[in-house]
């Protein structure tokens, strides 16, 4: 059961007429526990043209047999800093510096704590008070600590009373269910195709789902907690968010107006909206301009989450 936590009530707008269609993607999307479709990408191309680049450092390659060393911790600072704290947190046990892609330096720890069974590893990881488990699968071809820097990197960009969301990660060498680039839900992020997936718009995705869960739990009344319990759980998004997009009249992209025609809920519109906020964040004012003429109804809810510094 994740968390819960307090947020502040908010008038919305008058829910409008059904949303109009987006502006058309240019590839197929992604997916997660709510849908079923290929892996890829559906951009926003108006928001991504704004926003900079949110990608983290290349993966290095797993070592072969007969390979050459690893890099030693000066060499590896220079090529990818973030990968070398975790190196370095593994080896001296912690808590070492982590620098993310956005500047911010929190202490991270990382320990192995079980190799299962069927083999693969099992990881504990620390950022600021925050902790969550790693288990990397045996069939995971991939460098275990530039994998865990990846997300690491992603996680420390999640506001810190909303990364109570997610409890353990998950990498798996094999494709996902019905294509699927990543899975997410009870507290869960399942990566498939290796680590060809771990990257940081996928992540804060997943995450909005989570984020959304945990939201949508702490806005329960007793009565409506009990009413649940019998009939199951609403759509993983925050309260007044389906009156939002309603009012802003629009669909991300392709994908998300897709899932709102089949299920006929703003499930995935909120976790795209979640993780298109994040790099309009990361892409300074401009990009944040834009994404909030674009999305007036829908902004007021993410700024109430996670206020723009």
């Amino acid at each position: 059961m994740l968390s819960k936590i307090q947020f502040r009530p908010r008038p919305l707008s008058t829910p409008a007429a059904a949303p109009a269609p987006a502006p058309k993607a240019t590839s197929k999307p992604r997916v997660d526990t709510f849908s079923a479709a290929p892996t890829g990408r559906a951009p926003n191309s108006a928001l991504r043209g704004l926003a900079k680049d949110n990608l983290f450092e290349p993966t290095l390659a797993k070592p072969a047999l007969g390979a050459a060393p690893k890099l030693k911790f000066d060499g590896l600072e220079q090529l990818n800093p973030r990968r070398a704290a975790v190196d370095k947190a593994l080896s001296t046990g912690g808590p070492v510096p982590f620098t993310n892609t956005d500047g911010k330096t929190e202490q991270v720890s990382v320990d192995r704590i079980a190799t299962p069974l069927l083999g693969g590893a099992i990881y504990s990881v620390t950022v600021g008070d925050d902790t969550f488990s790693v288990s990397i699968a045996k069939d995971a071809n991939v460098d275990h600590q530039a994998v865990l820097a990846q997300i690491i990197d992603a996680y420390s960009e999640t506001p810190e009373d909303l990364r109570g969301a997610l409890e353990s990660v998950s990498v798996r060498g094999e494709k996902g269910p019905d294509g699927a680039a990543a899975t997410a839900g009870d507290g869960h992020i399942t990566f498939y195709d290796n680590a060809a997936n771990v990257t940081a718009d996928i992540f804060h995705h997943e995450m909005g789902h989570l984020i959304g869960r945990q939201v949508e739990n702490a806005n329960d009344s007793v009565l409506s907690g009990i009413i649940e319990k019998l009939k199951g759980e609403p759509p993983p998004i925050p309260d007044g968010w389906a009156e939002a997009a309603a009012a802003d009249g629009n669909h991300l992209n392709d994908y998300t107006e897709g899932s709102f025609e089949k299920s006929g809920n703003y499930t995935e519109d909120f976790a795209e909206a979640w993780s298109e906020y994040m790099r309009a964040l990361d892409g300074g004012p401009i990009a944040l301009a834009a994404f909030e003429a674009l999305y007036p109804g829908r902004s007021e809810v993410l700024k109430d989450l996670y206020p723009p510094a």
